[in-house]
């Protein structure tokens, strides 16, 4: 079964600018390959430490929206000199929560 098969939640896909701050570590820039209301995909410059520990993560949605959410990771591995990385919000505020579903569906439908 594929990943997005077994999603609770659909994710919208694309090439979104995001950043990440590893625990301990300064906010570095990425790009979030898939965002959806539970998790998302990074492509990543270099690997996480592989810990428990959540790390701060945040995508520029649009031009005057952001959203920054505490994430746990899940997986990674070496994509060329990069990395991919799927992780797992803990938890998203609400009030973001509600803005992303309808988020996720408008960049579906324009997928489409």
């Amino acid at each position: 079964m594929s990943d997005s098969n077994r999603r609770v939640f659909p994710r919208a896909e694309g090439e979104y600018l995001a950043w990440f701050q590893a625990p301990g570590g300064q906010f570095e820039q990425c790009l979030a390959l898939d965002i959806g209301l539970d998790g998302a995909c990074l492509l990543l410059p270099t690997r996480l430490p592989d810990t428990d520990q959540p790390f701060e993560v945040e995508f520029q949605l649009a031009s005057d929206w952001a959203v920054r959410a505490k994430a746990t990771l899940l997986w990674q591995k070496a994509e060329s000199d990069l990395v991919l990385a799927g992780i797992r919000y803990r938890p998203i505020r609400s009030a973001d929560r509600n803005l992303i579903g309808p988020w996720v569906h408008r960049q579906r439908k324009a997928q489409s």
